[in-house]
């Protein structure tokens, strides 16, 4: 009797082993995609802040006030990430990141005037 469930049980877990492994090569394709997906859409994520840096950098010395220069900013961000058939960050992701590169360039802008009047003081 202990040999009949135990035989059981094997092919209880035979079958649930193959039916998962089944599963996962029908919907290998699907998995894969997501991944890349997701592996895409970090990658967006981690290059919104240097571009927002490098294109806040570049309108630093516009003409435009600071409205402008933000739309001009992610206008910019949006079309290098379309260009690059990247996943386009959200509006607010964008703004933050316009935001902190901003903040750090006033930050940047404001010890370099601080140390160039140390050095002439």
């Amino acid at each position: 009797m202990d040999n009949i469930f135990i035989d059981l049980s094997a092919i209880v877990i035979a079958i649930a082993f193959s039916y998962g492994i089944f599963w996962y090569k029908k919907h290998k394709t699907e998995i894969d995609k997501k991944r890349d997906e997701g592996d895409a859409l970090a990658f967006s994520v981690n290059m919104l802040g240097k571009l927002a840096t490098m294109f806040a950098y570049d309108l630093k010395d516009s003409s435009e006030k600071g409205v402008a220069k933000k739309k001009e900013v992610a206008n910019k961000i949006k079309v290098t990430f379309a260009d690059a058939k990247l996943p386009v960050p959200s509006d607010a992701a964008i703004s933050g990141a316009i935001e902190k590169a901003v903040t750090a360039m006033k930050l940047a802008d404001s010890e370099e005037k601080s140390d160039t009047n140390a050095k002439n003081g």
